[in-house]
């Protein structure tokens, strides 16, 4: 009777796991797609001028903002290896979060100017729908909900 027991909650709890990390895994309603195609996709009426120059505009941006991010990645390890040194220099950690600020004041001065880029490319009308499809950047997770919310399957969405 008592090995029934054992092998009973060995059971239950083998499938409590492997339905957890099932449900962990699964996409927010298919909005994961939509969220890695260009905006050229989601605005209506663009010529196919347009979309060819959003595009090029975007991947440019794309490869300057991956290289200062790539900075980013090096200066937070060094950051973090100051901060956790045995006697941390304080004049040093202060110095490297001065330079991981300076290369988000360059991120986000990038990205300024890669919008204002594609605003000059569109019609007014083209240009409201953009303004309110980029604005809320930032603040949505991966499937497009904001925060807090859950998506259709029922399960709450990750960062």
């Amino acid at each position: 009777m008592r090995k029934v027991k054992n092998v009973s909650l060995i059971m239950f709890l083998s499938i409590f796991l492997f339905s957890a990390s099932v449900a962990s895994a699964q996409k927010c309603n298919g909005h994961e797609k939509q969220t890695k195609q260009g905006i050229e996709n989601k605005i209506p009426d663009l010529t196919d001028k347009q979309k060819e120059e959003i595009k090029a505009l975007r991947i440019a941006n794309m490869k300057e903002i991956r290289s200062l991010k790539d900075q980013m990645g090096i200066k937070r390890a060094e950051l973090k290896a100051l901060q956790d040194a045995e006697n941390a220099d304080l004049n040093a950690i202060n110095h490297k979060i001065e330079e991981k600020a300076a290369i988000r004041t360059q991120i986000e001065k990038k990205s300024a100017a890669h919008r204002q880029a594609v605003r000059a490319l569109l019609t007014d009308d083209q240009r409201i729908i953009y303004d309110q499809k980029t604005s809320h950047k930032g603040t949505a997770h991966k499937c497009g909900h904001e925060q807090k919310k859950e998506c259709g399957k029922g399960h709450a969405c990750r960062k």
